[in-house]
């Protein structure tokens, strides 16, 4: 049988395809998230600290010392680490996913990431995400192609 489609068959065949990519792409995109949430945990978990600077929580029971500056922050509560979630949306046409933070007060979440005039920036989202890129374009890169490669057979 020809690889070809038949012009007159092509809105079915897309039609159909569209239904396939739709559900290969939101498996792929919520893959894609959970990966980066997992690199900002662990990067939160694993960056370098200050250790010549030290002050204690509003607990005042365990000290902390801040992340370098340019790293991600510095787990203390662990608010801000347990805070990271993703999630997939859409349908239809458009499929996406969400990673960030619930925090109830999300300029925290941008402070660290950007920083302010008295805190140097501590970004965990942009460097999780850019190390992801490649991981990211695969991904969906094949979910689509597995979706075309067993059409017209």
């Amino acid at each position: 049988m020809s690889n070809e489609i038949e012009l007159a068959g092509l809105p079915d065949f897309l039609k159909e395809k569209a239904s396939g990519i739709n559900s290969k792409l939101e498996k792929a995109i919520g893959l894609c998230c959970k990966k980066v949430h997992d690199d900002i945990q662990f990067n939160m978990a694993h960056t370098p600290r200050n250790m010549s600077k030290s002050y204690y929580t509003n607990n005042q029971s365990k000290a902390h010392h801040p992340s370098l500056p340019e790293n991600p922050p510095a787990v203390d509560t662990g608010r801000l680490r347990d805070s990271i979630n993703y999630e997939v949306q859409g349908s239809g046409q458009e499929v996406y996913g969400i990673v960030g933070s619930t925090l109830k007060e999300p300029d925290y979440a941008f402070w660290t990431e950007y920083g302010t005039t008295k805190m140097v920036q501590r970004p965990w989202l942009r460097p999780a995400m850019k190390s992801n890129n490649d991981f990211i374009r695969k991904s969906i890169t094949k979910a689509v192609q597995e979706t075309f490669a067993g059409g017209n057979q």
